[in-house]
C-alpha cells in the first residue's frame, strides 16, 4: 500500500515512500519556503531566488544536524520512531546532506546575497543558536527547556522575515506562520508522546497533560479565525490557505490514533502545503 515494504530488524518500522521527506529532514525547508513564498505573494513582492535557496539550505542544514543530535542522545531505541531509526541507520546520508548544504550556502554567498538579507539572516542565526543551546542541546541549562514547539514556529516566521524584510503590514502574516507551524509541531508531539516520554524531556506532551483534548478545540478555533480573516482582509488567499492547513491538522489530530507516529508526522507536514494550490488559484 503506497509503496509499503518492511524495513528490516534494524529499523523495526514500515517504510512508505511518502515518509522520506520527513525522514530526510526535507519537510521543514520545503514548508518554510512555501509559507515565505505565500507571504511574498500576499505582500505583492518578489521572493528573490537566491534568498529562497539560501533559506532552504539553512533550514535543511539545521534539521539534518538536529537529527544527528537526536540519534546520539536517544535513551530507549525500543520506543524510537521510524524517523529516528532511519537517522541511526543512515548517518552517512545525513553527513553528506550537511556537506551539500554547506557547499551550497558558500556558493550562494559567493554569488552574492543582498546586504540586508545577510544582516537579517545573521540576527536570526544568533536567535536560532540560542534556541538550540536551550531547547535542542541543553548546554545553557542542565535540561531541555519546555516549549520547543513554540520556538520552531517562531524560527520559521523569522526565516520568512530574513528573506522578505520587516513591514508593519507583514507582521500578522509572520505571526500566522509561527502559529500554524507551532500547531503542526504540537499535533506531531501529541502522537509521539510515548517516544518523547523517554527520549525528549522538553516535549510538550511531558508538561501539557490535556494536550490531546485541547488541540482539537484549539484547531477548530484557529480554523474559524483564519476563515474569518480570509473574508475580511485583503490577504484572502493567504488566510484561506491558513484555514485549510488548520482544518487538515485538526482532522489529522482527531484521527491520529489510527495512524503511526511517522504517518502523522508526514501527513502533518503535507498539511502545510495548502498555500501552493490555493494561492496559485486565487492570485
Amino acid at each position: 500500500m503506497l509503496g509499503e515494504r518492511p524495513l528490516g530488524e534494524n529499523w523495526s518500522a514500515t517504510f512508505r515512500w511518502w515518509f522520506l521527506p520527513s525522514w530526510l529532514g526535507l519537510d521543514a525547508p520545503f514548508v518554510v519556503l512555501t509559507w515565505t513564498w505565500a507571504t511574498s505573494r500576499a505582500m505583492d513582492i518578489t521572493l528573490p531566488n537566491r534568498s529562497g535557496i539560501a533559506l532552504f539550505l539553512v533550514v535543511w542544514f539545521i534539521y539534518l544536524a538536529d537529527r544527528l543530535f537526536d540519534v546520539a542522545r536517544c535513551q530507549d531505541w525500543s520506543k524510537a520512531t521510524g524517523r529516528m531509526r532511519f537517522g541511526r541507520s543512515c548517518r552517512p546520508v545525513f553527513w553528506l546532506g550537511l556537506a551539500f548544504c554547506s557547499a551550497g550556502l558558500l556558493a550562494i554567498v559567493w554569488a552574492g546575497l543582498p546586504t540586508d538579507v545577510l544582516q537579517r539572516g545573521a540576527i536570526v542565526a544568533l536567535g536560532v543558536s540560542l534556541h538550540c543551546l536551550a531547547f535542542v542541546t541543553p548546554v545553557i541549562f542542565p535540561a531541555k527547556l519546555r516549549g520547543k514547539e513554540f520556538g520552531v514556529g517562531l524560527f520559521f516566521a523569522l526565516g520568512a522575515y530574513a528573506c522578505l524584510g520587516a513591514k508593519l503590514s507583514a507582521l500578522p502574516l509572520f505571526v500566522a506562520i509561527a502559529i500554524v507551524v507551532t500547531f503542526n509541531c504540537l499535533v506531531i508531539a501529541a502522537r509521539d508522546a510515548d517516544s518523547d516520554e523517554t527520549n525528549d524531556s522538553g516535549a510538550a506532551s511531558r508538561w501539557w497533560m490535556s494536550m490531546k483534548r485541547d488541540l482539537f478545540w484549539l484547531g477548530l478555533a484557529l480554523t474559524a479565525t483564519a476563515t474569518f480573516c480570509s473574508i475580511f482582509t485583503d490577504e484572502a488567499a493567504f488566510y484561506l490557505a491558513l484555514a485549510a492547513a488548520f482544518a487538515a491538522l485538526t482532522l489529522l489530530h482527531h484521527q491520529a490514533h489510527l495512524l503511526s507516529g511517522d504517518a502523522v508526522r508526514a501527513l502533518a507536514d503535507f498539511s502545510l502545503f495548502t498555500p501552493i494550490p490555493i494561492v496559485i488559484a486565487l492570485t
